[in-house]
């Protein structure tokens, strides 16, 4: 088999594994070959093939085709393996020698945001934030991007808790709280100017796992001194290809990405 060959046979494989999810995991011949636009006859030998490998079953019931055990062990080692710091390091690093400002990697648990990872900037004014720190969830750019993705339930109980006022522009209004994390939503970012921190602003963009969901952000810190319209929306655009190019390294697809 030539190599053109095999760079085919790899894409179809993925094209036939990806029809496969949580809210359809099985597939009759014949639907699998409407999605695909592939005949039966084509189609059959090929998930033959895969069945040999483990990597779909047959029921035995009803005859379609399900993922097979093979996945499940893949699917184990890429869950223990699968390290987004050091997935987002690289990324980070890059972003970081384009804005010259500090990058944060931070990720939501249990009502606080954790800054996971953090490079530094070269400037000689920086902002203070260290690795370990946690912040409350409605306030600043990294923060307020992950709580827009939360589900509302828990959205709802971190403004049952209290939405305690830091910095001159804290939001600490549930109304305009659920309007600005709407916004987010809408537009893929959040941004913060002396929401946190006198001195300091932010952005922050979302990153998705192989199942779409917003496991962690992306996002730049930098003093309001270092601050202008032109320079937030060159930044803004530069940590959403950061975001997305750490999502596709977790297996988000195209259609998850913002």
């Amino acid at each position: 088999m030539d190599e053109r060959a095999s760079v085919r046979t790899i894409d179809r494989m993925v094209e036939v594994l990806d029809c496969f999810s949580v809210d359809r995991p099985a597939w009759s011949l014949t639907e699998l070959s409407a999605r695909l636009d592939l005949p039966k006859s084509t189609l059959h030998r090929f998930l033959v093939g895969l069945e040999r490998n483990g990597l779909v079953r047959r029921g035995h019931d009803d005859n379609k085709w399900r993922p097979g055990h093979r996945l499940v062990i893949w699917g184990s080692v890429a869950s223990a393996t699968n390290d987004i710091q050091q997935i987002a390091a690289p990324i980070m690093r890059e972003l970081a020698e384009t804005t010259r400002e500090t990058i944060l990697l931070t990720e939501y648990h249990v009502g606080e945001v954790v800054c996971m990872d953090k490079i530094e900037t070269s400037h000689s004014v920086r902002i203070a934030l260290d690795v370990g720190s946690r912040r409350a969830p409605h306030a600043g750019a990294s923060s307020k991007v992950l709580m827009a993705y939360l589900p509302e339930d828990e959205v709802e109980r971190i403004i049952e808790v209290g939405l305690p006022r830091y910095c001159e522009r804290t939001i600490t209004d549930p109304v305009a709280l659920r309007s600005e994390l709407e916004r987010i939503r809408q537009c893929g970012y959040a941004l913060s100017y002396e929401e946190t921190d006198c001195g300091a602003w932010g952005i922050a963009t979302p990153v998705r796992d192989w199942s779409g969901a917003v496991v962690a952000a992306v996002g730049l810190a930098g003093p309001t001194v270092r601050y202008s319209d032109d320079a937030a929306q060159r930044y803004v655009a530069l940590c959403c290809d950061a975001a997305d190019a750490i999502s596709r390294r977790l297996g988000a697809g195209r259609a998850d990405i913002r």
